[in-house]
C-alpha cells in the first residue's frame, strides 16, 4: 500500500489499521497461489518421483529469488542478520515442501491441504510461548473451531488417516517453525529471506534428487513451471504480510488455502467438495474472519493506565 501524504506534502508511513488490513490481504493471496502450487506439483507427481518435484520447485524458486534480492540489496543479501535463523527457516521451508509433496502422492489436495492446516494452531501456540504476543480466550476458541472444521473435512477413521496422513501432519510441524523463524527476523529485509529460503532449498533438494533425477518430459516441465512460480509468488506474498502484523493474527486467515484447494481441485481433477469439505471450509474461514475481526476490536480499546508505584 503506498504512503500518504500529509499536509506538509512529505509521505507517512501507514496507520497500524492499514497494515493489517494490507497484511490479511497478502496471506489471502498466498494461499490462493499456494493452492496453484501444489495443484502443479501433483499433477507433475503423477509421472515423476517427489524429489524431482520439490528440486524444481526451489530450482524456479531460486531463479527469481537471486536476480530479485541481488537487484535490490546487492552483495549484502550474502550478510543477514542471522545466519542461524535464515538457515532455521530454510530448512523448515524445504522439509515443509518434501512432505507435503509427499502426501500429494497419496491424498487428493483438499484432504492433504487439510491434514497440514494444524500447523496455524501451532503457530499461534508458539507465538504466545516463544514470542510472548497475546492471545485472548475468543480467539483460542475460534482457533479451536478452525481445527474443528479441519477434522470435520478429514473425517477421523477414513482413508484420510491412513498412514500417508503423517506426511501433511510433519510438513505443518515444520511449516509452523518456519514461520516463527520469519517472525523473528521481522527486521530482515523480505529480499534477503526470500534469497536464503530459495538458496538453502535448491541445496537440499539438490542432494535429495540426484539418485532419481531424469530429464523432464514436456508434460513435467510445463507442469513444474507453472506450479513452482505460484508457489514462489505465494512466499513472497506470505513473507511480506508477516512483517506487517502478528502471526497470532495472520495464522488464522491462512484457512482460506482449504477453500482455493478445493476449487482448484475440483477444476484440474473433477473432485467436487462433499459436504463435509463444504461445512468443514465454512468453519475454518469463519474462525479466520472472527479471529482478524477480534484483532481489529482490541487494537481500537484504549490501553489500561499503569498503576502507580506503591
Amino acid at each position: 500500500m503506498p504512503t500518504l501524504p500529509d499536509a506538509s506534502g512529505e509521505a507517512q508511513p501507514p496507520r497500524n489499521s492499514e497494515r493489517t488490513l494490507l497484511a490479511i490481504l497478502l496471506v489471502v493471496g498466498s494461499t490462493i497461489f499456494f493452492a496453484g502450487g501444489d495443484v502443479g506439483a501433483k499433477l507433475m507427481k503423477e509421472t515423476a518421483p517427489a524429489q524431482l518435484a520439490t528440486w524444481f520447485r526451489y530450482f524456479v524458486f531460486f531463479l527469481v529469488a537471486l536476480p530479485w534480492a541481488l537487484s535490490s540489496r546487492g552483495l549484502s543479501v550474502f550478510r543477514p542478520a542471522s545466519y542461524r535463523l535464515q538457515i532455521g527457516r530454510g530448512l523448515a521451508a524445504v522439509a515443509s515442501t518434501s512432505f507435503f509433496i509427499l502426501g500429494l502422492a497419496y491424498l487428493d489436495v483438499p484432504s492433504n491441504t487439510a491434514i497440514h492446516f494444524i500447523s496455524p494452531i501451532i503457530v499461534m501456540v508458539l507465538s504466545v510461548f516463544v514470542l510472548g504476543e497475546t492471545v485472548g480466550v475468543r480467539r483460542w476458541l475460534a482457533a479451536v473451531i478452525g481445527f474443528a472444521g479441519v477434522l470435520f473435512i478429514v473425517r477421523p477413521g477414513t482413508d484420510s488417516f491412513q498412514l500417508a496422513a503423517l506426511f501433511p501432519l510433519g510438513s505443518a510441524t515444520a511449516w509452523a517453525l518456519g514461520a516463527l523463524f520469519t517472525r523473528l527476523m521481522k527486521s530482515e529485509p523480505t529480499e534477503v529471506t526470500f534469497m536464503w529460503t530459495g538458496m538453502i532449498g535448491l541445496g537440499v533438494s539438490t542432494l535429495l534428487v540426484l539418485p532419481v533425477f531424469h530429464i523432464p518430459t514436456g508434460r513435467e516441465l510445463a507442469y513444474g513451471i507453472g506450479g513452482s512460480l505460484s508457489f514462489t509468488i505465494a512466499h513472497m506474498l506470505f513473507i511480506s504480510g508477516l512483517k506487517l502484523a502478528p502471526l497470532s493474527l495472520l495464522a488464522p486467515i491462512t484457512y482460506v488455502q482449504l477453500v482455493s484447494a478445493g476449487i482448484l481441485s475440483y477444476f484440474f481433477f473433477g473432485d467436487f467438495p462433499s459436504y463435509h469439505t463444504l461445512l468443514g471450509s465454512a468453519l475454518i474461514a469463519g474462525s479466520g474472519l472472527y479471529s482478524a475481526h477480534r484483532e481489529r476490536i482490541r487494537k481500537r480499546m484504549p490501553a489500561m493506565p499503569t498503576p502507580p508505584v506503591q
